[in-house]
């Protein structure tokens, strides 16, 4: 099925070519344009609030290097995002490369924090439109659908700011010239209870997913015109996660002071997980034609993974499990082999200089048994890359793969000659065969939230919350073992059962992991690390556990090695090597504020350490 992008209308174009950037409706006499045209029907309402679409930002295909992979998972040249991620170099990040500063390129401009505060003028000014009568061209159900939508991408960019910057005024109207004191520290009231600070913003956020989630539809109708558009299923999951940033220590600490779990939280969020599931596995076989079918919890299936990722017939990557992405409409050679299109990429393949995986990163996936990883099986042929989680195929190329016409050769002088880091190739956005020679109409695009993600999120919620993985709590469906098997049966790995003792008392060296860790609190958070591998999520979760600091000054390391004459391993010359400190300091858990903000009011105090 052939599935579009939405376009915004020629007239909506050039009215906001004559447009300011904070005075939208500002426009000249000679563009003849009224508010009645642009506000007054359906069709042209929906065309000005299709720029909150367009500004949603893929974590790695939107500009020049620009990834959210600064947690140590990727390795890559200099000046791009994740070099200087690693190097703590987060002034970098939102004045040059980086999803937090404008693109290089106009086909993939910025949008998720550059343009953070314009978005948040834009929902206001739709939703005060629609209070204010000037549309009389839609029913009932569309107006339902326009309030949902703004209530939707206002809690959405709130939702992705926080998750960095932390506090901030939660703005629900237009202001004038004239309204310009924003107080950054507050307090909500909610249901007899007081929420400061950073939980205030994250409850006010969930407001807004539940009053969106009231009016979207679950499915779209006419799904080749609406495509993308976010649905009932994607405001509960993102309230859902919403909930889980909250409870989670960094955020409970920022607001209450205990660097712990909130509990009350935690529960809202299990509960909200569970909403989600349902919903999901209601909708199972609801898809338009031609999109993979759903297995019974609503996942997508083994056979069909890579479809959530990349194509190459010039469809949407999309299955059911994607809950909300940003769409595509760039296809074939410029996706795959131009520097500003693929974060991940390979000379040899994309004919760039990008990134590939660290060894620490690999070193998370499991065995085929579901055991540890080892560094003593870098010297295993078998164990060092055939006898691991399917995972590991599905997101890496190694030495020796076939790829079309090319056979993949990552010895130690042929990485020096292609600029390359470590010994791999991130394949999970490369659909089977793609090269820069054969690239078809290749596409390929981030989930911004898979209902992997709600499955996980259940799992930590439940058993952070009560302490045990085994039980179902009271007005709950699954424990967090069945909730984790879920992801775990999907990639065909081992249960939790068969795992945990593997885990018992074995963290990872030179992570974020301790050795007083239960079991299954290692485990859960390893199974985020390697389904989420590469979406923009584990820097997310090593900040909000308060553990990224643990990371600081570990090497972030490659595995070398020559060959011979018939390209083969030379099994005595395999190695790793350090190549980078990574570092992250307690600063590194805010990003830096733009200068323009501290500035705007008083009650604006930089983050700490910037």
């Amino acid at each position: 099925m052939k599935r579009y992008t939405i376009k915004i209308s020629l007239l909506l174009a050039i009215a906001f070519m004559f447009s300011s950037c904070k005075e939208y409706l500002n426009i000249p006499p000679e563009a003849a344009i009224t508010e009645e045209q642009i506000f007054g029907s359906y069709a042209s309402f929906q065309g000005f609030q299709d720029q909150l679409l367009n500004n949603l930002v893929d974590y790695n295909n939107h500009g020049a290097r620009v990834t959210h992979s600064v947690g140590g998972e990727a390795l890559s040249p200099s000046a791009q995002s994740v070099y200087n991620g690693n190097l703590g170099n987060y002034t970098y990040l939102i004045t040059n490369r980086g999803i937090y500063a404008p693109a290089e390129s106009g086909m993939f401009s910025a949008g998720l924090y550059s343009s953070m505060w314009e978005n948040i003028r834009m929902t206001n000014m739709c939703l005060e439109k629609l209070e204010s009568g000037i549309l009389t061209d839609a029913t009932d159900e569309q107006r339902d659908w326009l309030k949902g939508q703004a209530l939707f991408f206002r809690a959405y960019y709130y939702y992705e700011y926080v998750r960095s910057f932390g506090t901030v005024p939660y703005v629900d109207k237009v202001f004038t010239a004239e309204e310009q004191d924003m107080k950054r520290h507050w307090t909500y009231e909610k249901n007899g209870k007081t929420y400061k600070d950073v939980q205030a913003v994250f409850e006010r956020i969930v407001d807004d997913f539940d009053a969106a989630a009231a009016l979207l539809p679950a499915n779209w109708p006419s799904p080749n015109i609406n495509w993308g558009r976010p649905s009932k299923l994607a405001a509960l999951g993102f309230k859902a996660k919403a909930l889980q940033f909250s409870a989670s220590p960094l955020f409970n600490e920022q607001a209450t002071g205990v660097l712990d779990y909130n509990k009350d939280i935690l529960d809202r969020c299990a509960v909200a997980c569970k909403e989600t599931i349902d919903l999901a596995v209601s909708l199972i076989g609801a898809q338009p034609s031609g999109m993979p079918v759903a297995d019974a919890d609503g996942l997508t299936k083994w056979a069909d993974f890579r479809t959530a990722f990349a194509t190459v017939n010039g469809t949407q990557p999309y299955t059911p499990e994607v809950l909300f992405h940003r769409t595509i409409d760039r296809f074939g050679s410029p996706i795959v082999s131009q520097s500003t299109a693929r974060n991940y990429g390979q000379n040899q393949l994309t004919g760039q200089k990008a990134a590939q995986g660290s060894q620490n990163y690999l070193d998370k996936f499991e065995m085929k048994d579901g055991s540890r990883y080892k560094i003593s099986y870098d010297n295993d042929k078998v164990r060092r890359w055939d006898d691991r989680d399917n995972r590991y195929d599905f997101n890496f190329y190694m030495h020796g793969d076939k790829v079309d016409k090319i056979t993949l050769n990552f010895s130690a002088a042929q990485l020096k000659a292609d600029g390359a880091q470590n010994s791999n190739a991130v394949r999970k956005f490369l659909s089977d065969g793609v090269t820069k020679n054969n690239p078809g109409l290749a596409a390929f695009c981030t989930p911004l939230l898979r209902l992997a993600d709600i499955y996980l999120t259940y799992a930590e919620a439940v058993y952070e919350s009560t302490g045990s993985y085994n039980t179902i709590p009271a007005g709950l469906s699954m424990s967090a073992e069945q909730a984790v098997n879920k992801i775990r049966v999907r990639a065909g790995q081992p249960t939790v059962a068969a795992t945990l003792p593997f885990y018992e008392g074995n963290p990872l060296p030179g992570s974020y992991e301790l050795a007083s860790d239960p079991a299954f609190r290692l485990l859960y958070r390893n199974e985020r690390a390697v389904e989420f591998a590469y979406e923009g999520v584990y820097w997310f979760d090593i900040r909000r556990w308060k553990r990224a600091r643990l990371q600081d000054g570990v090497q972030l390391q490659a595995l070398t090695f020559d060959i011979d004459s018939k390209k083969v391993i030379v099994e005595s010359s395999v190695k790793r090597i350090n190549v980078t400190a990574y570092v992250f300091k307690d600063q590194h858990y805010w990003m830096p504020f733009d200068v323009s903000l501290t500035r705007f009011t008083t009650d604006w105090e930089q983050n700490p350490g910037w």
